[in-house]
């Protein structure tokens, strides 16, 4: 049996395998296992921007509700078992080695697996959720998607309960396709025959995409600006106040923790997918319980903000062009534009050059980095300072070789707050590990 630390060394392991997309292997997986993800009562969500935060939001509704909630969400910030929750609390490390081992014997040991290959770290950890899942016996699934949606391993689920799609945009092209209407079809995998659908605004190709296959499927959609709304009433550095209506509600002066225009569109998906579960007869809302749940959900690494050592740190995990967006416009909003210091790191397989358009004018000087682990995948430092300094010849900006040598370079480098650590959930997982663990210690 793998103890936690071997468990997650076999993990870091199979982090360098190439993405396999398709369902043969966590079909058999799952098979194997006894089906667990059978006879669940799930929440699908997919998209490209949002779609873990609008999970959570999901996840503690369902919760404050009364329910026993599992939770699956990707990538983790710090530690693998955060993708993995009961109702806020992670799967327990001893249990994570376990199924871990369990997993491992179970393909090494069937031949079938030698034909279709090994499993993805991915789809392991989707059948370690089933199963975790089963065993403990929740009321209801909230499954967040790895990759598009047709050929994710969650996407295994026959008939979820909803299926939520937060906006599309440009991310995964060398796998997804190069075109909205490619990635839109991707996402839009997830809509099942018959089963609702709830839908944040998107642009014209992607809606069209989506409204197709809903109308393929003959299912009812719900579209944020027609069938629900919100309004931002108040948002500063202490968090968001806003207004959520419907046919069914209005809910006045509601507040989360979090920044940006971007949380309470996913907090509004949240709550009209419990309006529908309560239109299918399975909960009664409580709006006392939907103000509890919003005020007490927190989504580490999406517009959070840490105030350590004497600075102020905002800390966001957008990683392509539909994300950067908001995080620009909210800094346009709420900090002086120009005036911010940003430690900033991406991976390879991003619109780079766009992404740094969208958020280099934003700040006054800049440190460039790169997480530790995913070696392939990261964009080197140098590379992103050369190519910077061709877009932007007068800014100050210097590059780290990891992101500790960032923080280091920031006490001297850095004058104005807040500093924007950004670009990437690996670059946000290690200055978060680092701000609330031991650099300033």
């Amino acid at each position: 049996m793998f103890s936690y630390v071997e468990a997650l060394d076999f993990l870091g392991a199979r982090k360098r395998r190439t993405i396999k997309p398709g369902l043969d292997r966590i079909k058999l997986l799952l098979k194997i296992l006894g089906n667990p993800e059978k006879g669940k009562r799930v929440i699908h969500v997919a998209g490209t921007k949002g779609k873990g935060s609008t999970c959570v939001f999901i996840s503690r509704l369902l919760s404050h509700h009364g329910y026993k909630v599992g939770l699956f969400l990707s990538p983790h910030l710090q530690c693998f078992r955060e993708r993995i929750s009961i109702n806020s609390s992670f799967i327990p490390a001893g249990e994570f080695g376990e199924y871990i081992w369990d997993i491992k014997n179970i393909y090494e040991k069937d031949e079938r697996f030698t034909e279709i290959g090994e499993p993805t770290l991915f789809e392991i950890l989707t059948a370690i959720s089933f199963h975790y899942f089963h065993k403990n016996n929740v009321d209801f699934v909230v499954l967040e998607t790895g990759l598009g949606g047709r050929l994710d391993a969650t996407n295994v689920v026959l008939n979820p309960l909803a299926s939520i799609i937060t906006p599309i945009g440009f991310d995964h092209m060398n796998i997804l396709g190069d075109t909205i209407e490619k990635i839109s079809f991707e996402k839009a995998g997830i809509i099942k025959k018959k089963r609702p659908v709830i839908l944040s605004k998107q642009e014209k190709k992607a809606l069209k995409v989506i409204i197709d296959k809903g109308r393929e499927c003959d299912s009812k959609i719900y579209m944020e600006g027609r069938d629900f709304s919100s309004k931002i009433l108040k948002m500063d550095k202490s968090g968001t106040v806003f207004t959520y209506k419907s046919e069914k509600n209005f809910f006045n002066n509601l507040s989360i923790k979090m920044l940006g225009e971007y949380q309470v569109m996913n907090s509004s998906l949240a709550i009209k997918t419990l309006e529908v579960l309560e239109d299918s007869d399975l909960i009664k809302i409580s709006e006392s319980k939907i103000r509890e749940a919003l005020e007490d959900a927190f989504i580490p690494g999406r517009g959070e903000i840490i105030n350590e050592g004497g600075r102020t740190y905002l800390l966001d995990g957008a990683h392509n062009e539909i994300s950067m967006r908001e995080v620009k416009k909210f800094l346009q909003q709420y900090f002086s534009y120009g005036k911010i210091n940003l430690i900033f790191g991406i991976l390879k397989d991003k619109n780079i050059e766009r992404v740094l358009e969208m958020i280099l004018p934003c700040a006054e000087k800049v440190i460039f980095t790169a997480p530790s682990g995913v070696r392939e995948r990261r964009t080197p430092p140098d590379y992103l300072l050369n190519l910077a300094k061709r877009m932007f010849p007068f800014k100050e900006m210097r590059a780290s070789k990891n992101v500790i040598e960032a923080f280091r370079i920031a006490d001297e480098f850095f004058s104005v707050e807040p500093v924007v650590i950004t670009g990437s959930f690996y670059i946000v997982g290690e200055a978060r590990s680092i701000l609330k663990r031991y650099y300033f210690t």
